[in-house]
This record gives C-alpha cells, structure tokens and sequence, in this order.
C-alpha cells in the first residue's frame, strides 16, 4: 500500500491514536474513507469520460443531414443592366429627393423611340 510497509503503517497509525485521541479516531477516520472514496468515483467518471470521448466513432456521433433537394435558380443572361425607375425600384423618388439629387428621367417610351417605321 503507497510503498509503505507494516511497520510503517503500524508507527503512522500509533501515532494518529496518540495525536486525535480514541473519541475522535473513528470520526477521522470516517471522513477520510468518504473522501477518499468521493475522489476515486470523480476520477473515474472523468477516466470513463475521456475514454467515452477518444473511443466512440465521430461518425455515429452527429447524424448527417441531408442537404435540400432544391433545383438551381438560373442566372440571368449576361448584359447591361437595366436603369432603375420608379417602376422597377420603389422608393426611388423619396430617396433621391431626399438625398438632393436630380430626380431621373422617365423610361424613353418604347412606341416613340425612334427606329425602324413600322408598317401599318
């Protein structure tokens, strides 16, 4: 036991008899059997603990979810990009007139914009 021999238990023991006396012998040493036996159980949960976490599979560990089956949003097709209106942007008044800026013109319209004639 801790390297300790007899003898040496024995003279550690008389000398604890002699120093706490018969009264308070029992009561020592029932308090160091529960301590003792307080740290072994949380040195073996922490020892159960480390080997629970180093042995066990990382993949049985998290579930893996599988990503939504969703279909790709096409990109637009590549070019200018069109003028913001206060059609296509809302807002685009207030904000420009709060900002001090010029208000934008209207979109030219598309029948009067000049071009190839149209057949009547």
């Amino acid at each position: 036991m801790f390297g300790l021999g007899f003898g040496e238990i024995l003279i550690i023991l008389v000398l604890a008899l002699v120093l706490l006396g018969p009264q308070r012998l029992p009561d020592v040493a029932k308090q160091l059997g529960k301590g003792l036996r307080d740290f072994k159980k949380a040195t073996d949960d922490l020892k159960y603990q480390f080997e629970r976490e180093l042995y066990t599979d990382p993949a049985k560990q998290a579930p893996k979810i599988a990503p939504p089956l969703v279909a790709p949003v096409p990109s637009p097709p590549p070019g200018p990009a069109p003028a913001a209106t206060a059609e296509n942007v809302p807002g685009l008044e207030a904000a420009t007139a709060e900002a001090g800026q010029v208000k934008p013109e209207p979109p030219p319209d598309p029948e009067a914009a000049p071009g190839p004639a149209k057949p009547a």
